[in-house]
């Protein structure tokens, strides 16, 4: 059952692509990230992996989605003849679905504190109170849950209208807001006492703090942030045109996401050098930290909501994209109609978030004397999607070939042709990296 579905426009595949890209990751993680290993060292060697790694692999990605004209689950097969490489897709879809499962309970926290932000609770709080207060956010199961349900509900109506009604024109909508209040919020950080400071540590290379430890977690947060290894970029090219030049439309969308992710840093650090607090904070770097900055101010509550908003809407268009992706996957592979193929993804996410919310009851539900939190984390964050990226570059250079590759690549433009100049990137570089990546994750995680 071929795909007949396409995007609209050049700008929309574009915007589209790089909403589902940037997420929680590009404003929560990558910041902390940066924070936790020398601030601009880690920063110019995240953009030199971007253009490296990031972008050939995205491309290539785009391109066998686009050379099969169909989703993962069946669109291996078509491009090698061979049964077994669907498992590629498999690899890379069931990842993509199982980081749904704690993807929308995060989003849950975000709309809590967003509510605390416009009702003034969140600025009552005391910094000392605020780890005790996350604590029973996470541990009100009923309340998140329940934010769970209508965030799905949420997703559910906008995908049911179709990529083009659906998808593009929500993506859009956000993105332009998400935007809007990201540059916002930094031009306003830029005011700030610390705000100096904070440029010169962020923007400054210290290379004593690299190490072969960060450019793993360098190649790691590029591969995750970009969105590659997932399966949802093989779906959306294959919703692509054989005029797309698919290089340039993969700079776009990297370099966008790119952006955003160094905007985000460029927001965050003046906040904390204003207010002494560590730029090396971890995981606790939005929730804690920041909370209670928003606090100390009278119209901190207003800053806290418009902040709390921007976070949300950057992990809902990954969300709804993710969701689009996987029914259409869904639908590709067992024929469903796009109407049950939705429910059935929809309801399979909320049924397996259920289990991770109970990761923070008490006592907490466990797999293998881990939290079901981070049993599916590190299962979909650490092994299955870094071995989908490793394998989707292999099968690329050495089973689809780089010549097939190449003339697909090529299609859409006169004068970007990349002939052989990549095949030793391709061939080699690429495969290295990912081998890395992979090894770093299996071993992380263990």
């Amino acid at each position: 059952m071929p795909s007949t579905r396409f995007w609209s426009s050049r700008f929309a595949f574009i915007l589209t692509s790089a909403a589902f890209a940037i997420g929680l990751g590009n404003i929560w993680r990558f910041p902390y990230i940066a924070g936790e290993n020398g601030g601009g060292a880690f920063l110019l060697m995240y953009i030199l992996l971007v253009l490296v790694v990031g972008i050939p692999l995205l491309t290539i990605e785009l391109a066998l989605g686009r050379m099969a004209g169909i989703t993962p689950l069946v669109g291996f097969y078509r491009l090698t003849g061979k049964r077994v490489t669907n498992l590629v897709g498999w690899l890379g879809i069931l990842g993509n679905f199982l980081i749904m499962w704690f993807y929308v309970m995060v989003l849950a926290w975000i709309l809590v504190y967003f509510g605390e932000s416009l009702t003034g609770e969140l600025a009552r709080k005391t910094a000392e109170e605020l780890p005790a207060h996350f604590g029973a956010i996470t541990g009100n199961l009923p309340l998140i849950i329940g934010l769970n349900f209508g965030i799905l509900f949420l997703t559910w109506l906008v995908v049911r209208r179709g990529l083009q009604q659906g998808l593009e024109r929500y993506s859009r909508y956000m993105m332009i807001g998400l935007m809007t209040m990201l540059l916002g919020l930094t031009i306003w950080a830029a005011t700030l006492d610390g705000a100096m400071e904070a440029y010169r540590w962020y923007l400054t290379p210290d290379f004593s703090r690299l190490s072969p430890k960060t450019l793993v977690l360098g190649m790691g947060q590029m591969c995750f942030s970009v969105g590659v290894g997932m399966g949802i970029s093989f779906v959306f090219g294959s919703y692509t045109g054989r005029a797309e030049h698919l290089l340039s439309s993969a700079a776009w969308i990297a370099g966008l996401d790119t952006l955003i992710a160094i905007i985000a840093g460029l927001m965050i650090f003046p906040i904390l050098f204003t207010f002494g607090l560590s730029p090396e904070a971890g995981p606790n770097l939005v929730f804690i930290s920041l909370a209670s900055v928003f606090g100390q101010w009278s119209f901190g509550g207003v800053l806290g909501a418009i902040f709390f908003l921007l976070l949300f809407f950057s992990g809902f268009t990954s969300l709804i994209a993710s969701v689009q992706g996987l029914k259409d996957t869904v639908h590709d592979r067992f024929g469903w109609s796009e109407s049950s193929s939705l429910l059935v993804i929809v309801g399979s996410i909320f049924l397996g978030s259920v289990p991770v919310v109970f990761s923070f009851a008490d006592p907490p539900w466990q797999v293998a004397g881990r939290t079901v939190f981070t049993a599916v984390d590190t299962l979909a964050s650490t092994i299955m999607l870094p071995l989908s990226a490793l394998l989707l570059g292999l099968m690329a250079a050495y089973i689809i070939g780089y010549n097939r590759l190449r003339d697909n690549l090529d299609a859409g433009t006169v004068s970007g042709k990349i002939g052989n100049r990549a095949r030793w990137l391709v061939a080699i570089v690429l495969p290295i990296a990912l081998v890395l990546i992979f090894l770093s994750g299996f071993w992380s995680g263990h």
